[in-house]
């Protein structure tokens, strides 16, 4: 079978193939298309950059080579200048200016930065980074051993939340966090910070005038592996996703446990669509999204998705959802009425995340 990549015609096959075609690949990512001024999603593909889809066409119209880097978490600038990563393998965060088409700046963060969100009012963002961190996620809880290690790993390289301003692409401020650093939320009047720490079965809350932790939320009498941590666009509830006791921790504003939503295996990503009505939940391991209505809790709707989807975003409209499946090596684009699948855009090798521009709900985005 022969698809057309950048105008190139090339066999299917050696789109998946590994390091065998790597020139191939890097030159296949330099050739990019104008994407005009449409809105734009980009998605951090971790073995070779960052992918543009036009999201009026729905179409790849640019792709940013970061070879050897990893990229995971993304964000874009308020002015839609800049789209800054978060870098695995390189260990630092890239800020690609979209003008002049290349990296123009490698800010360095430590071992395996993931998460990346911006503040409220865009002038600075923050990335969490766990250089204690080994392996996969467990699919269960950890062994009491297990946490000793890690605990022990963690004294020694505490893991941090990176603080950056946007004006001089400089380290501003760090915050201390435990092993496993994930999901990174803002609460309503951007006063407050939220962390989901992974191995330690916790959400950690800083204040971001004083640069202090304020409180720290035991979640483990409710479920195991925080990942996604988000807020509702009223800022009267925190949801916390629980990947491996396959749950979503409903929080109040003081963080007092309200509720337990049971969902499909693994949930990570979570987001409430524009209207605040409903929450959408990425439980990777069951390979669907799920939509449950926002008063109730009850779950309304799924979707089939593919392989390890952890990150999705509304387009600015609120009429589409696009979703990453890493394991796929696809991004799916739904219908946010009906849920319908409407396109799948293959051969994008090993996805993450995905954002919008104009900024769009999502899991890494708003509210």
């Amino acid at each position: 079978m022969l698809m057309r990549k950048a105008g190139v015609v090339v066999p299917s096959f050696w789109l998946r193939c590994g390091s065998a075609i790597a020139v191939f690949t890097t030159i296949a990512w330099l050739v990019t298309a104008n994407p005009g001024d449409a809105a734009t999603a980009y998605v951090s593909v971790e073995p070779v950059g960052v992918v543009a889809i036009n999201l009026e066409k729905m179409v790849i119209t640019r792709r940013f080579p970061l070879r050897k880097s990893g990229p995971r978490g993304i964000g874009v600038t308020r002015d839609g200048r800049y789209v800054v990563t978060a870098d695995k393998a390189s260990q630092d965060v890239a800020v690609i200016d979209l003008k002049k088409r290349h990296v123009v700046r490698r800010i360095p963060i430590g071992p395996k930065p993931e998460f990346l969100k911006f503040s409220l009012d865009g002038r600075h963002f923050f990335v969490a980074h766990e250089p204690a961190s080994e392996g996969p996620p467990p699919k269960g809880p950890q062994t009491e051993a297990e946490k000793k290690a890690q605990e022990e790993a963690a004294e020694k390289t505490p893991a941090r939340i990176v603080e950056i301003d946007v004006a001089s692409w400089q380290v501003v401020r760090t915050f201390p966090a435990s092993v496993d650093t994930e999901g990174i939320e803002l609460s309503a009047d951007g006063k407050r910070l939220l962390c989901a720490n992974e191995s330690e079965d916790s959400l950690r809350v800083y204040d971001l005038e004083t640069g202090a932790e304020v409180q720290r939320v035991n979640l483990r009498p409710y479920g195991s592996r925080p990942r996604g941590v988000k807020r509702s666009p009223d800022g009267r509830e925190i949801l916390v996703s629980l990947e491996s006791s396959s749950n979503v921790v409903v929080l109040d504003q003081q963080m007092n446990f309200v509720a337990s939503v049971p969902t499909g295996a693994g949930p990570y990503g979570i987001s409430f669509d524009p209207d605040g009505e409903h929450f959408l939940v990425a439980t990777s391991r069951a390979e669907k999204l799920q939509v449950f209505d926002a008063r109730s809790r009850k779950l309304v709707k799924e979707m089939k998705v593919g392989k390890r989807c952890w990150h999705f975003t509304f387009t600015p409209d609120g009429e589409r959802i696009l979703a990453a499946c890493g394991r796929s090596n696809e991004v799916l684009v739904f219908d946010a009425k009906s849920y319908r699948l409407l396109k799948v855009l293959g051969d994008i090798p090993l996805p993450w995340g995905v954002v919008s521009y104009p900024r769009a709900y999502g899991s890494l985005d708003l509210p």
